[in-house]
């Protein structure tokens, strides 16, 4: 979603306007077709954008339904991810004068003279922070056979193989000396 946030500049300081992302399921070749990247199948977000100083501060929340990969099985699955944000996005031109205005700092994120705002990257980038570095599809996952790779939710089982290495010590379990 693009907004437009020449009107909000145009307002004193500590203006704000409010802006909602919504779209379930997200359409493969839509505005927010980019959230996809993030493995989003839906969104949720509520956006405030005040009016600052340097620019546009934008802060809100978003909730998504996220494709992942569980952990432990490697089973794909949609899971929830909630996330809260908050991004100053600097002017580089006054919306009034013209001008170019002071330069925004390095790496920050800068408002270009059309004065919009692609909030897909911001939204894109702040779901992927909030995504579990492990994600399970259930808290009782049993994960994979580090044996033989297969999935122990579907096939549970056991192996008996001794490594080759330790059979030798593997016998001496079964070895009783007589004493004497």
């Amino acid at each position: 979603m693009i907004i437009n946030v020449a009107p909000l500049l145009k307002e004193p300081v500590g203006a704000q306007a409010d802006y909602r992302v919504f779209e379930d399921p997200i359409n493969d070749h839509g505005e927010n077709a980019g959230l996809r990247e993030a493995g989003a199948t839906a969104i949720d977000a509520d956006v405030t954008a005040t009016h600052t100083n340097p620019g546009a501060y934008l802060e809100g929340a978003a909730d998504a339904r996220v494709e992942m990969e569980c952990g432990r099985c490697l089973r794909m699955f949609e899971g929830p991810v909630h996330a809260d944000f908050a991004e100053q996005y600097y002017a580089t031109i006054g919306v009034a004068s013209g001008e170019p205005l002071a330069e925004a700092p390095r790496d920050a994120k800068t408002i270009g003279s059309d004065f919009k705002i692609d909030l897909v990257p911001l939204l894109r980038e702040e779901l992927i922070l909030a995504m579990p570095l492990a994600p399970l599809h259930s808290p009782d996952c049993k994960g994979l056979c580090t044996v033989c790779g297969r999935d122990l939710n579907v096939d549970p089982h056991t192996h008996d193989d001794v490594d080759e290495r330790w059979a030798k010590l593997e016998a001496l379990k079964d070895f009783h000396a007589e004493r004497e």
